[in-house]
Formats: structure tokens, sequence, C-alpha cells
């Protein structure tokens, strides 16, 4: 994934446990000032979803979430 839209549209219509989510980020969207990473966890966030670390592969991360607090509108 290139752009932060695809990653953001990929969090919002996915419908399971956020411990099943597994969201692939090419090395490229990695920003040297995070602009890219701000705007999709801020997608993850308003689901309700905190970080849970990442795999580092070849050319990508595959980042991975869990439950977070009572904040967001879709905790599941």
């Amino acid at each position: 994934m290139y752009t932060a839209r695809e990653p953001k549209e990929l969090i919002q219509s996915f419908g399971g446990h956020p411990k099943e989510f597994r969201l692939p980020i090419s090395d490229q969207l990695q920003d040297p000032v995070g602009i890219n990473m701000a705007i999709i966890t801020d997608s993850i966030l308003k689901r309700g979803w905190m970080p849970d670390g990442f795999e580092q592969k070849e050319g990508f991360r595959i980042y991975h979430y869990k439950r977070g607090g009572s904040r967001g509108s879709k905790g599941v």
C-alpha cells in the first residue's frame, strides 16, 4: 500500500476482532515525519483499537492491533 487511503478503507471496512486484523504497510509509506502513519493511526483509534506491535518484513511491516479503551465508537 502506497497511500494512506487504502489502509484507512481496510480499517473502516473490517468487521472482525482487532486481534484478527493485520495491516501491511509498505516501507515507502513510512515517511520521515510520520504523517501517513498518523493518518492511519487516527483511523485505528476511531475504531477503539490500540496498536499492538508489528512484524518487519522485506519492504513492508505488518501491523497488529488490540481492543483499546472505551473512547472508540466500534471497539469490536
